[in-house]
């Protein structure tokens, strides 16, 4: 849902997993945040970091973890965070497409976070497989879930939302996947590479899902060995052959293959991989990881 600002003549990207999945009031989100020991300005400097979309109950910890290896660019400089690029995939959208949001800015309980339109409609030049398209964000949560550590971490920036569609299984997926990682990859190198000192990427992402338990750990830690050899094509053709299992696969892959992480290698800073029981009995694995 989109809620129109009418004395700005804006619109703005309502939250639908408020109250459900995290605190709906600014104090109780506050306290959650710092019970997870986020503090604002303390922490690494990260250039990117890949954090879990469930719910604060489950997963807010790890993401917590995550944001913690980049808190430290809040202070202004050569290193301070002026522009967040969230990329997620999309649960409800399985047609192909990479969809940026045209919402000028986002709602969530510790204030309003303006979207960098100029930004968005850079990467939208970059190829016709990237859309500006509201729709597909107004009822993610994928996304969502993340923006009030954004919010908290860095509360002077503006961000770029990315949500890919959800791929099915098959040839065709596959080919459509790729198309999509690549287009999405060269354009984040386009737009980003210029502002990389000011720039960081959060993946949103559940590094693995699968019926038996065992296996899901194990594509997990597969997961993130692949993320540390920082090898984007070994990592989409393992996505491919059903050796891992992520959900996030064209973010994170997007991340890997755009180059811009080179020498900067994933690592597991969340601590031991936290685990619950997903849609259609299968384990899913939640794990914070920054690019250092």
């Amino acid at each position: 849902m989109c809620k129109k600002d009418s004395s700005a003549g804006s619109r703005g990207r309502a939250p639908t997993v408020a109250g459900l999945f995290y605190p709906d009031t600014k104090t109780t989100m506050k306290r959650q945040i710092q019970s997870f020991g986020l503090e604002q300005g303390t922490g690494g400097s990260a250039q990117a970091i890949i954090a879990p979309h469930g719910a604060w109950d489950l997963s807010g910890a790890v993401a917590a973890s995550a944001f913690a290896a980049v808190a430290g660019r809040l202070p202004p400089g050569a290193s301070g965070v002026s522009t967040v690029v969230i990329l997620g995939t999309s649960y409800g959208v399985e047609a192909p497409g990479i969809f940026l949001s045209d919402s000028d800015y986002f709602i969530t309980p510790l204030g309003n976070i303006p979207v960098d339109l100029e930004l968005s409609n850079g990467l939208a030049s970059c190829s016709t497989l990237i859309e500006t398209n509201d729709i597909p964000h107004l009822q993610e949560h994928t996304l969502e879930v993340l923006l009030p550590f954004v919010k908290f971490c860095f509360p002077d920036a503006a961000i770029v939302p990315v949500l890919t569609s959800h791929p099915l299984g098959g040839r065709r997926a596959h080919v459509w996947s790729s198309a999509q990682i690549a287009s999405l990859a060269q354009a984040l190198r386009i737009i980003f590479e210029p502002l990389l000192e000011h720039t960081l990427f959060v993946v949103s992402a559940n590094l693995s899902k699968h019926e038996d338990d065992p296996t899901a750990l194990a594509q997990a830690e597969e997961c993130i060995r692949l993320l540390a050899s920082g090898n984007g094509d070994e990592f989409f053709t393992s996505i491919y052959n059903g050796k891992i299992s992520p959900f996030g696969v064209q973010a994170a892959a997007a991340l890997l293959q755009c180059r811009l992480l080179v020498g900067k290698p994933g690592k597991l800073v969340s601590g031991p991989l936290v685990k619950t029981m997903g849609e259609r009995n299968r384990t899913v694995y939640y794990g914070g990881l920054a690019f250092e």
